[in-house]
């Protein structure tokens, strides 16, 4: 029972913010396993130095938690595929409440000065694979700590709580805030790369950003023997519209159509404009579903009542992608075979007539 949580923890659908899941990407691999052998190298130097150094049997215990802890999260890296967000989420939390434990336990410098590595090790995390809102709750968590240390210590050692305490806090404040400032300069370039994989007219994936995604949909085909299925919509007469109603109008009607198509397909589909008035749908079907029929949603949004009224021809691909396949396929030499196929099938339905959905058969 236990187990199957962790499951189902594991693997719910991320939810990092865009620019996030696009960096991620980028930075995936390698530098997960360097994030999982630094984490387990935290367990190791708390072990040998902090665990020794605790002068009292709660700081003992909780660097001991600390330790386990993250030699725990070091497998989960290490062994495990990328975290969904809530388990990002876990990892910083448990990391940060441990900490917090660890120095208020014991007025050990010691403690506190590794306690404080050991944040600012987070805050950089932070910064790279996590939002804004996140790192600014971290930061806050550290000036309480602090805080809170500073109060001990000074009670301790018969001085003014609060001048040492305003003063400790502010002087860590420069510190700890500097990744706030790191992290701002961070999310531009993250905005920028943002951009480089999205259409500026309607907001949707180009087709760069279609093939930086892909892979990952093909692999959860994989895992979930599911079939890839790619839709071609090319609008009918567009021409039309923009010889008659000029291309302000032209450029409205595509906005329109990009959100119609966003409203009427799933939330993980992947939704691309590739230029001119083709758009491209790549989603996960039950195999052997009726597809021409389940997209039929998509063809009869576009052609809702509108003041300029327009429709459309789709043609649909679809292939499967075996678990033993997957790891061998090249994710975008197959949706680029497969936006063929498609194309194809759209053309058929061009041909006759439009505002028709066709599916090219295996």
């Amino acid at each position: 029972m236990f187990g199957r949580l962790v499951r189902e923890w594991w693997s719910s659908p991320i939810d990092y913010p865009a620019q996030v899941q696009y960096f991620r990407r980028a930075m995936s691999g390698a530098v997960q396993i360097l994030i999982g052998v630094g984490t387990g190298l935290d367990a190791v130097i708390s072990a040998v130095i902090l665990l020794p150094s605790a002068s009292t049997v709660a700081s003992q215990v909780a660097v001991a938690v600390f330790v386990a802890l993250q030699a725990f999260w070091a497998w989960v890296w290490v062994c495990r595929e990328w975290p969904s967000r809530r388990m990002s989420l876990a990892f910083v939390i448990s990391a940060d409440i441990a900490i917090t434990a660890m120095v208020l336990l014991d007025t050990n410098w010691v403690l506190a000065s590794f306690g404080f590595s050991f944040f600012t090790m987070l805050s950089v995390y932070l910064i790279f694979f996590d939002g804004p809102k996140a790192l600014a709750s971290h930061v806050v968590w550290i000036l309480a700590t602090v805080a809170a240390f500073a109060v001990h210590l000074a009670a301790e050692a018969q001085l003014d709580v609060t001048g040492f305490t305003v003063k400790t806090v502010v002087s860590v404040a420069l510190v700890v805030g500097t990744p706030l400032g790191i992290q701002a300069a961070i999310w531009a370039l993250r905005n920028d790369a943002n951009e480089s994989v999205t259409d500026p007219l309607t907001g949707l994936l180009n087709r760069r950003g279609l093939h930086a995604q892909v892979e990952d949909l093909v692999r959860d085909a994989a895992t979930t023997n599911s079939e890839v299925t790619v839709m071609v919509v090319d609008l009918d007469r567009f021409k039309a519209i923009n010889d008659r109603f000029g291309h302000t109008v032209g450029d409205a009607v595509l906005i329109r159509c990009a959100r119609r198509i966003k409203s009427a397909v799933r939330g993980s589909a992947l939704v691309a404009r590739l230029g001119g008035e083709e758009f491209v749908i790549v989603d996960l079907a039950e195999p052997h579903s009726r597809a021409a029929q389940d997209f039929d949603r998509v063809r009869d949004a576009i052609a809702a009542p509108t003041e300029y009224a327009i429709t459309a021809s789709v043609g649909i691909a679809s292939t499967a992608v075996t678990g033993s396949a997957a790891r061998r396929v090249d994710a975008v030499a197959l949706l680029d075979t497969m936006i063929e196929r498609a194309d194809r099938a759209m053309f058929d339905a061009k041909r006759n007539g439009g505002n028709a959905t066709v599916q090219l058969h295996r």
